[in-house]
């Protein structure tokens, strides 16, 4: 079930992201303490206030070297944005935020998932939004800003994912991530249906084999709300 919320994509990460779906929507704490077995020292986290906002799950292998939380003193609009805070070197490891929404409203359209970011030194290979269309078996449609990471130090701005949805898509899943250091801050998310103009921003040349088989995926789209919630960050 990690496939369901793998936001970096790759076999070597699914493997790594072993965790079933029960747990993955289950609120929990990012890790704030240091292993004995990393070397690397554990993220300073200013003013991000460790724990999930409602309705979003932790993505990741919950490596000490992030913090992921509140920030309840910089935010774009309301008191509070998500944060994250790295000091990662290493691309096999990654933290952020998920969450899983069935297609129904956007079957056969097509989707922008935005949202306003703010980051500060930051340095990594996976730094931005992330959104998966999963479909029968497959995953019809992916973009993770592998392409184009949040690099250096910036003030609010907005970012975008733009993908199709099949008319055969069991689900979306979709949020925030960082594979590196630095600081990074999202709020103001908007998920919305767009006319079908223009390119999209899928890194996907063509459907891909997800590696969970049809009843698993579809249960578990079952379960999950036909809109997002909680996308400024102000319900915790």
């Amino acid at each position: 079930m990690s496939e369901l919320f793998d936001p970096i994509g790759g076999k070597a990460m699914r493997v790594l992201n072993r965790i079933t779906a029960a747990v993955l929507m289950a609120l929990v704490s990012a890790a704030t303490t240091a292993c004995s077995s990393d070397k690397s020292t554990a993220p300073s986290a200013l003013d991000i206030q460790p724990g999930l906002p409602t309705s979003w799950a932790s993505v990741g292998t919950n490596s000490p070297t992030y913090v992921v939380g509140a920030d309840r003193v910089t935010a774009h609009g309301g008191s509070a944005s998500l944060g994250i805070a790295g000091t990662d070197t290493n691309r096999l490891r990654f933290a952020g935020i998920g969450q899983a929404i069935r297609p129904d409203n956007y079957l056969g359209k097509r989707v922008r998932f935005s949202a306003w970011v703010r980051h500060e030194n930051t340095l990594g290979s996976d730094i931005g939004l992330w959104m998966r269309i999963d479909g029968p078996g497959v995953t019809e449609g992916f973009d993770n800003f592998s392409s184009r990471p949040l690099l250096g130090t910036s003030d609010w701005h907005k970012v975008e994912i733009i993908l199709d949805v099949p008319n055969d898509a069991l689900g979306i899943t979709f949020g925030a991530l960082m594979s590196g250091r630095g600081q990074f801050l999202v709020d103001d998310m908007q998920f919305e249906i767009i006319p079908a103009t223009g390119l999209t921003t899928n890194l996907l040349t063509g459907f891909t084999d997800s590696g969970v088989d049809v009843a698993t995926m579809a249960a578990f789209y079952t379960r999950q709300s036909k809109t997002p919630t909680n996308l400024d960050f102000e319900t915790r």
